[in-house]
């Protein structure tokens, strides 16, 4: 009975109070912001570089392209290392035809008429992060090139087809010299098209937005008090926040807490619309301020429940959706714009100290390349010596027997040891396509090189600690090399190792594989040995890492299959399998079988890839021909 009276006199005071005149403000706070694109991937990214591959017609424009264009908002143009790569292809523009457009200007009582050529354009955009692409988008359109504007019809019908001719006759004989033709205007025009568009998509803008927030001013109110004392912290912390820190939850955590509990204690009704509208109003611009997505919802909609005038329940809902989250963090706060300022680029005038520590970085940078360079020299020449150590001493391995079977289907363990040059020749063959691809691939244990045909050329370099690719088309003028990724390096550093190149055998696994049960593998009773790697992330977790498998038939000792499986951050990023279908002895190995036929099935970015290689010729410690290889790399020359 106590308690049912008590209830009841709670329910009373709590009626009394939301029944006071409550009377407010509203306080309005300006505060920078980061316009964000969709891509949190790029939230710590700062620099951005172009790369161009241009119609052989089209190669003077490529300077000029590379001077004018692309500069994202919020990144740094870097000419080669940028952490965010756009590949544009250019086909050369289609001419169609020229046309006479009129205007009639009625303060002179005049046709003006405009004779334009008109182009169809074609760019592919590829925009990658690491090793990932993020965009892929053609921007084809149409273009035009004003050949003249005047007075006179008849003038301009003259000149519209004196311009046809000369454009059709330019395109038949392949001559495109002359600067009046507009091929170069049209393809300016795509790329100022590309560039808003880069703009839109991945660039970051600075911005002041107004944030509103509800205070009571009603000092006889029962609340007063706590919620002024929510009042002089919200101020204070608004008149702090800068493009790099937003609010301090910790600190705001009580009052957030007091502000819900307000909720339950004065429930849905008409007496307490006023102070129901102050506090989800308040919490619903907390909580999105505070980047909580959920929570900044769920009072929203109950503002919009409350309030009679939605307006800005439903402007906070729009706002969050709209914003880009990610890890429930609508990103509002990085150092991006501070970093910009600090590299000296980009951003307003710069004092000369940090124009010079730019460039001090840069020197940093190559001293920690030179350092790296020697790291691998030496990873190389260890990896040599313990190859050559594990063929000497076979007996002291981990599942000794079954490794020196292996190795003798091999050809032996002092054969493999006086490999000093090997010479791969293959065709590939891509499922579901009948374009022919061969490559063709050389090795010492200190340098490599593959030669691809697919139909261009496209050559992949080892030369010792540092690796290029090159893609040379139709139209190259000169060479132009790119440094690859540590990650690609060490891909292909792996060829170096004689019995990797020849086999797909991992010698330096051996001693972390585990024996596991027996499985059949393309038909054969296979060994089934395992090594997961495994590292730490960022909160120092044990997180997969990469995954190897290798099956051996158990009745001749031959490599079935291999398996690998890599992780990005815990996650499948990449799985690779080689089926080996056919063994054939090579002279050299002391009749030593390896495999001449490879069934390759791929997973990655790009989605699912099934192709089979086979190789038509295999060189043992041959005198090599190929002069590039000879010249450029074996005998360490290339730069």
């Amino acid at each position: 009975m106590k308690k049912i009276v008590l209830l009841v006199a709670l329910l009373v005071i709590g009626s009394i109070q939301a029944q006071e005149k409550i009377s407010s403000k509203t306080k309005k706070f300006k505060i920078p912001v980061i316009r964000y694109p969709e891509f949190p991937a790029l939230d710590n990214v700062l620099t951005q570089t172009a790369f161009y591959q241009m119609d052989k017609s089209l190669q003077e424009e490529e300077a000029n392209l590379k001077k004018d264009f692309f500069n994202i908002d919020g990144f740094i143009k870097d000419p080669v290392n940028g952490k965010l790569k756009l590949y544009l292809t250019f086909a050369m523009p289609r001419y169609t035809d020229t046309q006479i457009d009129s205007v009639y200007d009625k303060e002179k009582n005049r046709w003006t008429y405009n004779a334009h050529s008109n182009y169809i354009n074609n760019v592919k955009l590829d925009v990658k992060y690491g090793d990932k692409i993020i965009l892929t988008r053609d921007f084809g359109g149409s273009d035009s090139y004003s050949v003249s504007v005047g007075n006179s019809m008849g003038a301009l019908k003259i000149a519209a087809s004196e311009q046809d001719k000369k454009v059709k006759t330019a395109v038949k004989n392949s001559d495109y010299s002359d600067v009046g033709l507009g091929f170069d205007n049209v393809v300016y025009k795509a790329a100022i098209r590309i560039q808003d568009f880069l703009n839109y998509k991945f660039g970051y803008t600075r911005d002041i937005v107004k944030e509103k927030f509800e205070f009571v001013t009603s000092k006889g109110h029962s609340e007063y008090k706590q919620m002024l004392a929510f009042e002089t912290e919200i101020t204070a912390q608004m008149e702090k926040v800068t493009l790099e820190k937003g609010l301090d939850e910790k600190l705001l955590t009580p009052h957030l807490q007091y502000l819900e509990s307000l909720l339950v204690k004065y429930p849905l009704s008409p007496a307490n619309e006023d102070i129901r509208f102050i506090v989800t109003n308040n919490l619903a611009e907390t909580y999105f301020l505070l980047e909580n997505k959920e929570k900044a919802l769920q009072y929203a909609n109950l503002l919009i429940e409350n309030d009679k005038q939605d307006s800005r329940g439903s402007t906070i809902i729009e706002r969050v959706n709209r914003g880009y989250f990610a890890d429930k963090k609508i990103r509002s706060h990085t150092p991006r714009f501070a970093e910009l300022k600090k590299l000296g680029l980009k951003i307003a005038e710069e004092k000369e100290e940090l124009r010079l520590a730019f460039f001090e970085k840069i020197d940093r940078q190559e001293a920690d390349w030179n350092v790296e360079k020697e790291n691998r020299a030496a990873a190389l020449e260890k990896s040599k010596i313990h190859r050559e150590n594990m063929l000497d001493s076979i007996a002291y391995q981990s599942n000794p027997d079954l490794l020196a079977k292996i190795i003798a289907n091999f050809g032996g363990s002092d054969v493999l040891k006086k490999i000093e040059k090997t010479h791969l020749l293959s065709k590939l063959t891509l499922e579901e396509s009948k374009i022919p691809q061969t490559e063709e691939r050389w090795a010492t244990t200190t340098n490599y090189l593959l030669k691809k045909k697919m139909p261009e050329t496209y050559y992949e370099i080892v030369n010792g600690p540092e690796a290029w690719s090159h893609s040379d088309r139709e139209s190259a003028v000169e060479a132009k090399w790119a440094k690859l990724p540590v990650y690609t390096y060490s891909n292909l550093s792996a060829n170096l190792d004689p019995v990797n190149f020849l086999t797909a055998f991992r010698l330096d696994l051996w001693n972390k594989l585990e024996l596991l049960q027996d499985e059949m593998v393309d038909g054969k009773l296979c060994y089934h040995l395992n090594y997961f790697e495994k590292t730490l992330n960022s909160s120092n977790r044990t997180i997969p890492k990469t995954d190897y498998h290798l099956f051996v038939d158990k009745e001749n000792f031959s490599i079935v299959a291999t398996e690998r499986t890599e992780f990005d951050d815990g996650n499948k990023s990449f799985f690779e399998r080689k089926l080996f279908k056919d063994y054939r002895p090579v002279a050299a190995l002391n009749s030593g079988k390896i495999p001449h036929k490879i069934d390759y099935e791929i997973e990655d970015f790009y989605g699912d890839t099934s192709y089979q290689e086979s190789r038509e010729k295999v060189e043992v410690n041959a005198v090599f021909g190929n002069r590039i290889f000879m010249k450029e790399v074996y005998f360490g020359s290339f730069k």
